[in-house]
């Protein structure tokens, strides 16, 4: 049995696909003991822990990563507080050139006492798979991107230019592509592998978009994302993006929390009574900040309300709905006054961290609360 006196265990795990090097911190103990390792697998975590816990409470934290919340979803049924750690924000020693997985090991106990480690929240299973539908979409986009690439610089390499009143990639311009013959056999035989890749790619973003769809129907995100697509420029993808990439919105205190959490806040470096402010610090989700950004082309200049426009609003709740049009207005008006001081990228960039804390909010269980 534990005994009730017993301290603190503070548990540094260095954790790879086959292996955990896991380092024990003694609350009173000046260093941590020596770091052990074993095999990643839950029969093996599940034994060690259940030791670690004969000894007293046990924290146990590792870093972020590709091997994902399994670990933490291991530990946390036993009782174990895990705090998996945000990998940018772990401390690094200066003068300290050594790196290796015992000393990760025993140096994330170290930071984990001291209250120098930033929690990552869990999400959900089905947010995780949420967002890895998301996030493959995203690679998708540019898998297409990068294999329009390949035919059109293959075309201007031979001297092989469209010169058509279109722009390129419209119907013209596919056409265009489809009735060239090259001189050349081997470049012709290039050029139908590079055409045939395109093909798959767009049929596989095709897919993923329907899967998309079907997905933003299903109960548990079809209420966010109608709420969502009240907002002008935001269509089904953004919503549901920024539904995958918040999760639980209730973990947000504010509207400066989101815009800070999708990197959309000045970076600062003051000091000395000095205050320096650069650019955004662009942390988060990579790809939710360019659809933001996208979305902000709407707030321009003012536009009558589509038809389509409309009947999203008319699908979202009426509060949500007139929020959505008060809040059009407002970026609208403010766009133009920040456009008029500021480079038209900074104004926009202010723009979509403002659309970005009003979102959050029209989905927020208490919406209507002052943030």
């Amino acid at each position: 049995m534990r005994d009730a006196t017993d301290s603190t265990l503070y548990v540094g795990i260095d954790a790879h696909q086959d292996s955990l090097s896991i380092a024990v911190l003694p609350e009173t103990a000046e260093r941590p003991e020596r770091a052990q390792k074993i095999v990643n697998e839950p029969r093996a975590v599940h034994r060690h822990f259940s030791k670690l816990l004969g000894r007293g409470a046990v924290r146990a934290t590792y870093e972020a990563g590709c091997t994902g919340f399994v670990l933490w979803r291991q530990l946390t049924p036993l009782g174990i507080d895990c705090l998996v750690a945000a990998p940018s924000r772990i401390p690094v020693l200066p003068g300290e050139h050594r790196k290796t997985d015992r000393l990760d090991a025993e140096r994330l106990a170290l930071f984990l006492r001291g209250g120098q480690l930033t929690r990552v929240t869990p999400p959900s299973p089905e947010t995780e798979a949420l967002r890895t539908l998301t996030r493959t979409r995203d690679k998708a986009r540019r898998d297409v991107v990068s294999a329009k690439h390949y035919v059109t610089k293959l075309l201007l390499n031979r001297g092989v230019i469209y010169r058509g009143p279109r722009r390129l990639w419209s119907r013209e311009h596919r056409a265009w592509l489809r009735g060239i013959e090259m001189p050349c056999p081997a470049d012709q035989d290039m050029l139908d592998f590079k055409r045939d890749c395109l093909a798959q790619r767009e049929s596989e973003l095709e897919r993923l978009d329907e899967r998309i769809e079907e997905r933003a129907e299903r109960a548990d995100v079809e209420l966010p994302v109608r709420c969502l697509r009240a907002y002008r420029g935001v269509a089904t993808l953004i919503a549901l993006n920024l539904v995958a990439e918040l999760g639980d919105v209730r973990r947000f205190p504010n509207k400066s929390a989101v815009a800070a959490y999708v990197g959309l806040v000045p970076s600062e470096q003051s000091s000395g009574g000095k205050v320096k402010r650069g650019g955004i610090t662009r942390v988060g989700s990579q790809h939710l900040r360019r659809l933001l950004i996208q979305s902000v082309q709407h707030y321009l200049r003012p536009r009558a309300e589509s038809k389509t426009l409309r009947a999203r609003r008319a699908a979202a709740p009426s509060k949500v709905a007139e929020h959505a049009r008060k809040t059009e207005r407002r970026l609208v008006r403010r766009y133009r006054r920040l456009a008029a001081m500021k480079h038209t990228n900074v104004a926009k960039t202010a723009i979509a961290r403002e659309l970005v804390g009003h979102m959050w909010a029209s989905i927020h269980p208490d919406f209507g609360l002052k943030s």
